[in-house]
This record gives structure tokens, C-alpha cells and sequence, in this order.
């Protein structure tokens, strides 16, 4: 493991930062979350998105912010790391 590695930041040139890396427009994806929330409130459905597209715990928790029951992983391994990462209580 790198030990100089540092995050992306906002303002960062493309080919500046370290591989791989999750890059999102945070406008658009808020959108996203919130237009999920509406249709699952729509009709009536809870909603469990799959995390395997991002592994990033920081996305899972601002999806259940917006009402999502929780996430759903793949393997027991991201479970775990998520559960911590989640959890509402320390």
C-alpha cells in the first residue's frame, strides 16, 4: 500500500487523480437519489440499492438519508465494511 496516496478534491485535474477512483457529478446524483425516493414513495416500495456499483459508503449513507432501508452487497466481506460504516450508532 501507498503510504503518499491522497484523496481527489474538487477542482483536481482529471489526469491528476490516483486509479481507481469514484468521479461523480454530486448535482446530478443528488438528483438521482431524490427522483428514486419519489417513484419508491409513488408506489409504495421500499428500496435496497445494490452497492457493488459504487462501494462507497459515503453514497450508501446519503441513500438511506433519503429513505432508502438499507443497501444490499454482494459479499459478506462489503457487508461488514458498510454495516460500520453505516451504522447509526458508534
Amino acid at each position: 500500500m501507498r503510504t503518499n496516496w491522497m484523496p481527489a478534491a474538487p477542482g483536481d485535474r482529471l489526469q491528476d487523480v490516483d486509479t481507481p477512483a469514484l468521479i461523480l457529478d454530486l448535482d446530478r446524483f443528488e438528483a438521482n437519489v431524490e427522483r428514486m425516493r419519489e417513484a419508491a414513495a409513488k408506489h409504495n416500495v421500499r428500496v435496497r440499492p445494490h452497492a457493488k456499483s459504487h462501494k462507497c459508503a459515503e453514497i450508501a449513507r446519503r441513500q438511506m438519508a433519503a429513505g432508502s432501508v438499507g443497501i444490499c452487497c454482494q459479499k459478506i466481506g462489503e457487508r461488514k465494511c458498510f454495516s460500520r460504516a453505516t451504522s447509526t450508532t458508534s
